[in-house]
């Protein structure tokens, strides 16, 4: 017999918590700096990123559908376990190439444990309670979470990277290992009892893959979303992997990247809980990547250290879109497999990902970093014309 559930306010503490520990790492400050200072060339650096994002797409379906199948909460401990696998390899890597890849391989099966898992996990107890109309603020909490998680560990990985590296890669575990010991208490709703036999999953672990492809296959809406996130959005997120090469072309001091970071996210967590209250305004889903994209075009002119700023800006201005496009997302699903289905969205992020962030590496190779991101300014212009097109045509990318 199952233990009772914890009651909704303990459940979402614990959620919240786990959300912020899987991302509080020091070495989100610097690593990309690190291949760079231990002699990987900016080429090598995209090369590592890609295989970063194409170990994901070969990892997130499966993992989803594990999800579906099985109980989540296994897949919840296991996930930053594997993330602290990566720091292990990373300390001891002393610029291999090859075990710094090593690392990003095991920072995906980490991702792909816990990304379907997570959003999956936390909708279906809001359904359970009757509450699932307020999950896009409830998202925009958990996006919150997440975004502090990044912003602390970065502030504080600034300060130590400035006297070592190294510790700001060590001290990325610790948290990672508290995170593994929160999930054995977030329950998965569908092992509990009494429970309705539509909420207990159902048929083989095949049968999952099926379930995914066959709601996107007749739910165009969900396209719209998933296209709008995976190949737009996703822009300021591989360019964001190389923001610390910029800090070095424009000379910012090692010590203010972390207060950089940190700033980013604190802004990035502010936008993400309040972003349910932009609902209804379709218009923003193509406006604020423009003027993201404005933002970009003058960060990459970067004749000081002071033009890092317009860079946070960028990021900052399109922070809501995240939260409402997941929530669209989670909503206008229609499958069972919901696990599976959202794997299925970010691995089109990821496959979006690898090609990017290999042409975006090597546009930086042969024209420099500053251009590039002047560039990636730029091509968010036909984003902007297609979310428009599609609002004229009856498709929302967010609520």
């Amino acid at each position: 017999m199952s233990r009772p559930l914890i009651d909704l306010r303990r459940f979402l503490g614990l959620y919240y918590a786990y959300a912020f520990l899987f991302d509080f790492m020091l070495a989100y400050a610097v690593y990309t700096a690190l291949f760079e200072l231990k002699g990987l060339s900016v080429a090598e650096i995209g090369v590592l990123l890609a295989f970063w994002s194409a170990s994901a797409i070969v990892l997130e379906m499966p993992s989803g559908a594990l999800s579906d199948h099985f109980d989540r909460r296994v897949l919840l401990v296991l996930a930053p376990l594997a993330k602290a696998l990566t720091f292990v390899l990373w300390a001891l890597a002393d610029g291999n190439f090859w075990l710094y890849g090593l690392g990003l391989l095991c920072w995906s099966l980490g991702q792909a444990w816990q990304s379907g898992s997570r959003e999956a996990l936390l909708y279906e107890r809001l359904e359970h309670e009757g509450r699932s109309a307020e999950f896009d603020k409830v998202l925009g909490r958990d996006n919150a979470a997440e975004g502090l998680g990044i912003g602390a560990g970065t502030l504080l990985g600034g300060f130590v990277a400035y006297y070592s590296f190294d510790w700001a890669i060590w001290l990325s575990i610790p948290p990672l290992l508290l995170a593994s010991g929160i999930a054995l208490f977030l329950q998965d709703v569908r092992r509990q009892s009494p429970l309705p036999r539509s909420a207990e999953p159902a048929g083989s672990y095949f049968a999952h893959f099926g379930d995914a492809l066959r709601d996107f296959r007749t739910n165009a809406d969900l396209r719209f979303v998933t296209t709008y996130v995976a190949v737009g959005l996703v822009i300021y997120e591989l360019i964001e992997e190389f923001d610390q090469l910029y800090y070095l072309a424009t000379e910012v001091p090692v010590w203010t990247w972390g207060i950089l970071g940190a700033g980013v996210e604190a802004f990035y967590a502010l936008a993400s809980l309040h972003a349910w209250r932009l609902a209804g305004r379709p218009w923003l889903a193509w406006a604020l990547p423009l003027a993201g994209g404005a933002l970009l075009l003058v960060a990459s002119i970067g004749a000081s250290p002071w033009y890092v700023l317009f860079l946070c800006a960028a990021y900052v201005v399109v922070a809501p879109l995240g939260t409402l496009a997941e929530a669209r997302f989670q909503k206008i699903m229609e499958g069972t497999s919901r696990a599976t289905t959202t794997s299925a969205l970010v691995m089109a992020e990821n496959i979006a990902g690898v090609v990017l962030t290999l042409g975006f590496g090597l546009l930086a190779q042969y024209i420099g970093i500053l251009p590039a991101y002047g560039w990636a300014g730029l091509a968010i212009v036909p984003l902007a014309a297609w979310v428009i097109y599609g609002q004229r045509q009856g498709r929302r990318a967010t609520d």
